[in-house]
């Protein structure tokens, strides 16, 4: 219920995963890349499989990533 007037006085839910996303901001930032990642692949469930392919996908086209 308490999400729900929250809600309703314009506050906007968003999952934990996009508050990562959110302090992240890129990944040009590659001090913090990889404990992200390491969050996303224990912690992401879909997400976090969706990343693991996507890694590698860009290492095989790369080969920068391992």
């Amino acid at each position: 219920m308490a999400v729900r007037r929250m809600v309703q006085a314009g506050a906007v839910p968003m999952t934990w995963i996009a508050v990562l996303g959110e302090l992240q901001r890129d990944w040009a930032r590659e001090a913090t890349v990889p404990g992200v990642a390491e969050i996303f692949l224990q912690h992401g469930g879909g997400t976090g499989i969706a990343f693991a392919w996507e890694m590698q996908l860009l290492a095989g086209k790369t080969g920068a990533l391992s």
